[in-house]
């Protein structure tokens, strides 16, 4: 009796193995009735705009940019992973631009995309790098004559030599361990933890220009000076793109009057009351007209902020490519159509 209940217990424990593995099996099957894949999500447009944020065209628009041929992987990676084999181009970036709009868990993509989390997490980490690299490559701040050229009509009257709107920007972040890193980050506008970013807008919303991301800490003249922006304006005005006497506009916390006109560009900032003395109704009608325009980079920096991957609290597990995923995400939004339409 004992060996017949000995047996029994033995095969019961294997046929509870078997039924373990093959619902793991379940679990990662490529079944194209069980899987979430490109085909599915860009046939409906809302589906689409949900998860990517892009429409069917301007999806594949990306795809385009990023994969001329749209047959091989871009990049070598060292990782020898079965999802670049498994997945097409089409959906490892759906996947990517999934994770950049929504913010779903790796657990939640490895189950849509059925791959294992830890390939999901690897593929994205290949992908934004490469992503990185392809769009730092590009120039996206235009010749002046064609900001001006496009630039809309009252802005044009009112600002006809201002190429760029600057304003810096906070991300939300877990709170590091380190007690220096988390005095570095604190924000005391934010009150939490922080990384600062300095974005640069043309008169029509687009970004054209973006910083790394710096301590949360960091001043707004200091990041201006620190993220090089004022080199890159110097290496427009040697080749043209700018010329001397072209004008920078941003909110009155940015005291950098004295380093542009050491350029040679001028300064469009609210000017500012003497305590105790009433604004002179042309400081007024300045203070309109420049908060009118200005408010356009705060609404090209909540468009970057829709990808919940950044909207919400970044976390500590994405600190090695946030830089990547920040500029990422502000480039992409070029690919959408423009904050002010004026034509």
């Amino acid at each position: 009796m004992k060996q017949q209940v000995a047996k029994l217990i033995l095969q019961n424990e294997q046929l509870m193995r078997e039924t373990s593995k093959s619902s793991q099996q379940l679990e990662i099957s490529t079944d194209p009735t069980l899987s979430f894949h490109t085909l599915k999500v860009t046939k409906r447009k809302d589906e689409c705009v949900y998860y990517t944020g892009f429409s069917k065209g301007k999806f594949t628009s990306i795809l385009s940019f990023l994969v001329p041929d749209n047959k091989t992987c871009p990049f070598s990676t060292k990782k020898n992973l079965k999802c670049f084999k498994s997945l097409s181009l089409e959906d490892q970036l759906l996947l990517v631009l999934v994770k950049l709009r929504q913010n779903f868990d790796f657990v939640h993509l490895s189950k849509l995309f059925k791959i294992s989390s830890q390939d999901c997490s690897s593929l994205f980490s290949e992908w934004i790098q490469y992503m990185y690299f392809r769009f730092s490559s590009v120039s996206i701040w235009p010749h002046r004559d064609t900001i001006i050229g496009h630039m809309p009509k009252k802005f044009r009257k009112e600002f006809p030599n201002t190429l760029v709107i600057i304003d810096g920007t906070e991300i939300k972040i877990e709170k590091p361990s380190s007690l220096t890193r988390q005095s570095q980050c604190y924000s005391d506008y934010k009150s939490c933890t922080t990384l600062k970013g300095l974005v640069g807008i043309d008169p029509r919303g687009s970004i054209i220009f973006s910083s790394m991301l710096f301590t949360g800490n960091i001043s707004d003249n200091e990041i201006t000076r620190q993220s090089g922006f004022y080199k890159i304006i110097e290496s427009h005005l040697k080749t043209g793109k700018i010329l001397p006497g072209d004008g920078v506009m941003a909110d009155k916390g940015f005291r950098i009057n004295a380093d542009l006109k050491g350029i040679g560009l001028e300064l469009n900032i609210p000017p500012f009351t003497v305590s105790g003395t009433q604004m002179k109704d042309t400081d007024v009608e300045l203070t309109e007209k420049i908060a009118r325009h200005r408010v356009h980079v705060e609404r090209a920096i909540a468009r970057v902020k829709q990808f919940k991957i950044l909207g919400g609290k970044v976390k500590l597990g994405l600190f090695s490519i946030v830089n990547q995923i920040w500029f990422s995400c502000c480039f992409l939004t070029n690919f959408m159509s423009p904050l002010i339409n004026d034509d």
